[in-house]
């Protein structure tokens, strides 16, 4: 894909997760609360023309994590492991980029946490 075109895509999934912020605010599952938090620590935004393209497809690929995420548990057809493979691709384009993200697996509860390293 071109450049502007990720831009767009990106700026449309910006809309649908408003949407989906606005309307299910108090439903929203842990997941994609996670994920719109990395999302948002990225600074990232569909308007940003000097970013590299693998940062706009790994802000995209946040941000559809989360609507897969929210799909998944509110829809039966939507596979639950969509959104997982859809996060694992936005790290693998982070990393591309230098971008220093870790994620640390924790036992407790199960939870995955993420934390931000020194974003440059």
């Amino acid at each position: 894909m071109h450049k502007e075109q990720l831009m767009k895509l990106h700026q449309f999934f910006v809309y649908v997760v408003k949407e989906i912020v606005n309307d299910d605010f108090g439903n929203r599952n842990d997941e994609c609360k996670k994920l719109l938090e990395i999302y948002e620590m990225l600074d990232i935004r569909p308007h940003h023309i000097h970013r590299l393209k693998s940062e706009q497809k790994a802000a995209i690929l946040l941000l559809s994590a989360c609507v897969a995420s929210y799909l998944a548990d509110n829809m039966d057809n939507v596979p639950k492991n969509l959104a997982k493979k859809l996060e694992e691709n936005a790290f693998k384009h982070l990393n591309n980029c230098k971008k220093n993200i870790i994620i640390l697996e924790e036992e407790n509860n199960g939870e995955n946490t993420e934390k931000e390293d020194n974003l440059k």
